[in-house]
C-alpha cells in the first residue's frame, strides 16, 4: 500500500470476545491467541496487516485484556500497535467506538477470530472509488448437502449438490469512513448500527472469493488446520 493511502486507513481488530464456544480451549485464553498449528490467531491477522504496510493498528481486546497485552509485548514488537481495554461484555459498535478519536479518515474494522486472504489494497480502491461512506466485505455461503427446490405436493423440481447458494455474509474487513463516526454515537449495538445505514443505503459489498477461514468452534478450529497453510502461504510479502 502507498503511503498516500496507508495514511488515510487505521486499522482495528476487535478482540474483546469471551469466545464461549471455544470453551474449554477459552476459559484462561482469549480466542485470538489460540493456535492454529503453531500460529496464534492474531498473529496470521497481523502478518497479512503488515503485508500491506499499514503502521496505525489497534487492538480492541476486553476478555483476558493482560494477556492480549502482553502478546504483543513479547511479539510484533517493530509494528505500531495500540491496545485498547474496550471492556469484557461490550457490543461490537463500544469497541469501535474505543479508537475511532483516534483514526484517520477510514477504520478498517477486522474480527479476531476471522482470516481472509483479502487485497487490502484492492479492498480500500474499491471504497474509495465507490464513493459510500461503509464497505463491508461479504463470502459467499456454501453448502455440504445436496439442496432440493420443492414444488407443490412435496414434487421435486431440481437438485443440486453441494451448491454455493448466492447468499452473501459479512466476514469483517469493514471500511468506514469518519464522516459516519458521528452516527454511531445514538446506537449501543453494532447490529443496529449496520441496519441503519443499510436503509440509508450507505453501504457497498465487497464481494471476496478467495480464502475465508473463522473459528467459532472447535469444529471450525479443525477445519482451519486444514486451510491455514494454504493462507500463510498466499500472505503479500
Amino acid at each position: 500500500m502507498n503511503k498516500k493511502l496507508n495514511n488515510k486507513l487505521s486499522v482495528v481488530v476487535l478482540c474483546g470476545g469471551k469466545g464461549e464456544r471455544l470453551r474449554p480451549l477459552t476459559k484462561n485464553l482469549p480466542k485470538p491467541l489460540i493456535k492454529i498449528k503453531k500460529k496464534n490467531i492474531l498473529s496470521y491477522i497481523i502478518e497479512q496487516i503488515n503485508s500491506f504496510r499499514l503502521n496505525e493498528i489497534f487492538i480492541a481486546s476486553g476478555y483476558k485484556h493482560k494477556l492480549i497485552k502482553n502478546f504483543f509485548n513479547k511479539k510484533h514488537k517493530n509494528c505500531k500497535i495500540n491496545v485498547i481495554n474496550s471492556g469484557i461484555n461490550s457490543d461490537i459498535i463500544k469497541r469501535i467506538k474505543s479508537v475511532i478519536k483516534y483514526s484517520n479518515e477510514n477504520l478498517l474494522v477486522c474480527y479476531g477470530d476471522t482470516l481472509a486472504n483479502i487485497n487490502i489494497d484492492s479492498l480500500y480502491n474499491f471504497h474509495v472509488n465507490h464513493g459510500y461512506p461503509v464497505t463491508i466485505s461479504s463470502y459467499e455461503m456454501k453448502t455440504n448437502f445436496g439442496v432440493l427446490d420443492i414444488g407443490k405436493k412435496g414434487k421435486v423440481k431440481k437438485y443440486k449438490e453441494k451448491p454455493s447458494l448466492n447468499i452473501w455474509f459479512n466476514i469483517g474487513y469493514i471500511i468506514i469512513n469518519k464522516k459516519i463516526f458521528s452516527s454511531m454515537a445514538k446506537f449501543k449495538k453494532f447490529e443496529h448500527f449496520l441496519n441503519h445505514i443499510v436503509q440509508k443505503s450507505l453501504v457497498k459489498s465487497f464481494k471476496h472469493k478467495g480464502i475465508h477461514i473463522t473459528i467459532n468452534t472447535i469444529q471450525e478450529l479443525e477445519e482451519a488446520k486444514k486451510l491455514v497453510v494454504k493462507f500463510d502461504n498466499n500472505i503479500k510479502k
